[in-house]
Formats: structure tokens, sequence, C-alpha cells
């Protein structure tokens, strides 16, 4: 028998078809199965980047992005990015020209097609990680407050422990968001009442023509599950945040007791994205799938959490395909018994 760390390195040999790397390809595909998984592997025609060696961080090729997502779904990224440093993804953004480009943090509330990419990735996850020690102050109102300067890399569960040593509150409800800073911002992530916009004091990220821009609180828009940025988009690096000084014993009371709540009732051990679905006002999305008997319904491979409905699990061997499937009959069901529209939560990348 195969273990999956072999499974896996057959099936991304299967993808790719070559070990060369620093080249992004344009694919003619045809399928094929490969330990019951179809591949869609092809013959090349090699496109060559000049630019690509001056990346002083890992560069892949071919890479699964099964490899790199929570819910280890998703087919081969052409070239898969880890830069080191600021210059790096300046390098990227001033040469990539026309060619698609997708950014990777943590890997949750994402889900990467079958096909995988054609085009760049690039991962945070090796970089812009720091979070400095807070800087305190005192308002007008006399109340100490403190702003924290963090990488956009930075685990949302590192960011709320950290606060929570200087007896900082604002954001110890966010202590179970998954991904990274950098995702918590662009989908302004959020957890029992709790958002990150309204502690965010400044968001500093990287144009597309490669330019460093910082930008104000006031400068950007929140809603529910969405930050709107001025302009054209970038690529986020660095924030401030700001909070106020509290108890540190509530803090850490109220950051045991969401964890301790989140492992009883989110599917923690089953490979998943997160929340599949935005809550409708007044109402939770988790609660009305359940309430017309979908709690535990599968597609393949994929199915509804049995411990909170608005979760789909991978419970082995589940593609994009499986997924986006029951992503749809879930909405359409829902739609047909109580007329609610479900919204996606979940970020759909790929072919």
């Amino acid at each position: 028998m195969l273990n999956e760390a072999w499974k896996r390195r057959l099936i991304h040999i299967a993808h790719s078809g070559s070990g060369r790397e620093f080249n992004l390809k344009t694919r003619m595909e045809f399928p094929k199965t490969v330990l019951g998984q179809k591949i869609h592997q092809s013959k090349t025609m090699t496109h060559t980047f000049p630019w690509l060696h001056k990346i002083k961080g890992r560069v892949l090729q071919d890479e699964l992005l099964a490899n790199h997502t929570s819910i280890q779904i998703g087919g081969p990224a052409d070239v898969l990015i880890f830069p080191e440093d600021t210059r790096d993804i300046q390098t990227i953004l001033k040469s990539r020209e026309k060619t698609p480009l997708y950014i990777l943090g943590e890997g949750s509330n994402l889900l990467a097609s079958d096909r995988g990419i054609r085009g760049i990735v690039i991962s945070l996850k090796e970089c812009f990680k720091e979070i400095k020690r807070p800087l305190f102050f005192k308002k007008e109102d006399g109340k100490r407050r403190a702003v924290i300067k963090v990488g956009a890399g930075a685990k949302m569960s590192y960011l709320a422990k950290h606060a929570a040593r200087y007896s900082l509150t604002g954001i110890e409800r966010l202590v179970g968001i998954p991904g990274s800073l950098g995702g918590a911002i662009i989908m302004n992530a959020g957890a029992e009442g709790t958002e990150i916009g309204p502690v965010l004091r400044s968001v500093t990220r990287i144009t597309r023509n490669g330019e460093i821009e910082t930008l104000k609180r006031e400068d950007l828009s929140f809603q529910y599950r969405k930050t709107i940025f001025p302009g054209e988009p970038g690529i986020i690096i660095e924030a401030e945040i700001e909070l106020e000084e509290g108890d540190r014993s509530e803090i850490m009371t109220t950051m045991d007791r969401h964890l301790s709540r989140r492992a009883q009732t989110q599917p923690l051990t089953n490979p998943n994205s997160g929340s599949i679905f935005k809550n409708p006002e007044g109402d939770a999305a988790g609660r009305i799938i359940e309430s017309i008997g979908l709690k535990g319904y599968s597609i393949g491979k994929a199915g509804v959490s049995i411990r909170h409905a608005n979760f789909i699990v991978n419970k082995g061997g589940a593609t994009a395909k499986d997924v986006t499937q029951l992503i749809k009959h879930i909405q359409k069901e829902v739609k047909e018994k109580t007329s609610i529209d479900l919204q996606t939560e979940i970020v759909i990348i790929g072919d």
C-alpha cells in the first residue's frame, strides 16, 4: 500500500511531466487517471520567463495546490512562488505582463479547481509574518490604546494571542480564524459579531506597477465579508491595527471560550475551507442548511459536515467538482424550500 505522501508525489509527477523549473506552460489537455484521480496531463509548449531567476524565494513548477489549501483540493499551478521579501513581489508584478496572478495566504476559504491554475500563484506563507511589539499611547478620553504593526502573512490566531499577552482587547474573538491577516483584511473576516475592519489603522500594499502604497482606514470601505479598496487591486504586505487596553483575564477567558466552542461545533479534524456561505441577515447559513435536512449530505467525496452544516469537508479524495456540485445543490434546495439565496463566502479559483 502506498502512503498518502507517495500517492501525492505520483499524482504530482503525472500532472507535471517535467522537473524543469522557471517555465510556464500552455496546456493541451487529455484525461488520464493516476491512483484513482483524473489527471489532465499534457504535452506542453513552454514559455520562458527570464525574470524568474531574479526571485530569491522558492519557485515551484506544476505544484499541486492540494498541498497548500486547507481542504486539500486543487490541481497544479503553472508556477507557485514563495517570495522572500518585498522586492520579490515587486519583480513579479513589474515583470508578469498579462500572465494571470493569484494570491494564496494560508489556503483557507479557498477552493482551487481540479485542473489547477494557468498562471502564477504567490504564497505568502513564508514571508511577512512578523508581529511587532505594541506601541502604547493615551487617547483624549484617558484610555490607553496601542498600535501593532503586523505582516500580512501572520496567522490571525497568533495575532490574537499576541495582543492578549499585552492585555489588548478587540480581536480575541478572531482567534479561531484559520487564515492570515492579509486574507482576513481582504474579506473583512469576522466571528461572533467582531470583524477585522474596525480595528485597522492602515494597510500597506504593493500596487500592480510595483509601487508601495499605504492606505488609511478611512480610505477603505467595509462590508459584510468584503473590504473595498480604492483603485486597482494590489498585494497586501503589512497592516497596523489599533486596540484598546482591557482586562487580560477577561480577554483570555473569551479566547478560551471561543476556541472551546469552535472545537465542539466545527469539523477541525477534517480538511475543509471554513464557512462556505455568508450568513443571511438575521439568520445563520448553517441553521438554514440543517433545517432542510442537508446535514451530512454528500456528493462524491465531499460532504456537508455533521458538526456544522455551513462547512463542506473532504472525506478523502474529494475533487473541486464534487464541492462545486454540492454547493450548487445546497443553493438550489435552500432556494426552493426557503426562498433564500445563499451567497458563497468561499473563493473559487482556476480553470
